[in-house]
């Protein structure tokens, strides 16, 4: 009896174990269906990725129009025109996170800045001869505004000459008129923020639209330049180069010209600076028989310049009084002997709006 108890009881075990054992298979069994039906899919996983595409594309606009963190200026630093994109990036608003840097002042018509921004110049000039040079003394003022408009991030449209002359001079006769247009393009090749470095390369075509009663209009040109930014702290530097080629023929003179520019930032918006600009007459021309050439307000196309230069230098400063409007000014004197062209010295005063 005992023996009989005993198999049975363990009989009822085994059975008890082996009912357990199926619930636990059947439980396994179930949880990993669960845990399959609870995984996510792959189109399910991937889906926070695709959403935080355009919280990225946000940040990344955000960027592009982030101003210089190191901009300084004199009354504001609120923007008066729109921060956002408008219809494309880079539209009007340009290449933004160098607004640190200062526009140079001297030699405005060729000296171009390799900032891609949208703006206009207000512009004026009084430029002296030397009286010993064959002009024979005498000043030319120029009244003229320059646009620049940021068609992209990297491309800029520019429109660098055009207005009005009065010439007075002791060898021509008194005469007023307008100015030859210059209409180009250009574009930031190499832009390093970190380095705080811009390239820009770019092409310019003025036509012989003005008038020749203040030497004007004879000449169509085409120049190609490239023009140099970089930055050290509150010191910066920029500097181009360029070459003016004459369209017709002998009209004009074949020129290669430089231009540098540094700039120290003293207090907040406010940097005085200093300018050397160099011009170089590759050819002579048929046009007047002259032994001066335009500098780089007209292309003269004189018989008796090849080979000579002109060195001349700028003093003066730039004021910028918000991101939207600058003032500069500066006085300009000839480094070279006076009577090898016509810069005895100049003043040119401007004020920039800004998008």
């Amino acid at each position: 009896m005992k023996r009989h108890m005993t198999f049975g009881s363990t009989s009822i075990l085994l059975a008890i174990l082996a009912l357990a054992g199926t619930a636990s298979a059947n439980d396994a069994t179930s949880l990993r269906f669960e845990c399959v039906a609870q995984a996510p899919s792959p189109a399910t996983a991937a889906a926070p990725a695709t959403a935080s595409a355009p919280v990225d594309t946000a940040l990344k606009a955000t960027t592009d129009l982030a101003m210089s963190p190191t901009a300084e200026y004199l009354i504001s630093k609120e923007r008066l025109t729109p921060n956002e994109e408008i219809f494309w990036p880079g539209f009007l608003t340009g290449l933004r996170g160098f607004e640190h840097f200062y526009n140079p002042v001297g030699q405005p018509l060729y000296f171009e800045t390799p900032l891609n921004e949208t703006s206009l110049k207000l512009l004026y000039l009084h430029h002296e001869f030397p009286n010993q040079s064959q002009l024979q003394g005498g000043y030319v003022d120029v009244f003229a505004v320059q646009a620049r408009v940021a068609l992209t991030e990297r491309l800029g449209f520019i429109a660098t000459k055009d207005g009005y002359s009065q010439l007075r001079s002791g060898l021509l006769a008194d005469d007023d008129g307008w100015n030859d247009i210059a209409l180009g393009f250009k574009y930031a090749l190499y832009v390093d923020k970190e380095l705080d470095l811009i390239v820009t390369p770019g092409v310019r075509y003025q036509a012989g639209n003005g008038d020749s009663g203040v030497l004007q209009g004879d000449c169509q040109e085409f120049s190609a330049f490239v023009s140099v930014a970089k930055g050290f702290g509150d010191l910066h530097f920029i500097g181009d180069l360029s070459g003016r080629v004459p369209l017709d023929k002998d009209k004009g003179n074949h020129i290669l010209q430089w231009d540098l520019h540094a700039d120290y930032e003293i207090f907040q918006g406010v940097a005085p600076l200093f300018e050397v600009h160099g011009l170089h007459y590759l050819s002579n021309g048929n046009a007047l028989p002259l032994e001066v050439g335009g500098l780089d307000y007209s292309n003269l196309g004189s018989r008796f310049v090849s080979g000579s230069t002109v060195v001349w230098a700028s003093v003066g400063g730039r004021i910028k009084l918000s991101p939207n409007m600058s003032i500069g000014a500066a006085y300009e004197f000839s480094l070279t002997n006076k009577k090898a062209d016509i810069m005895d010295q100049r003043v040119t005063v401007d004020i920039e709006l800004t998008w």
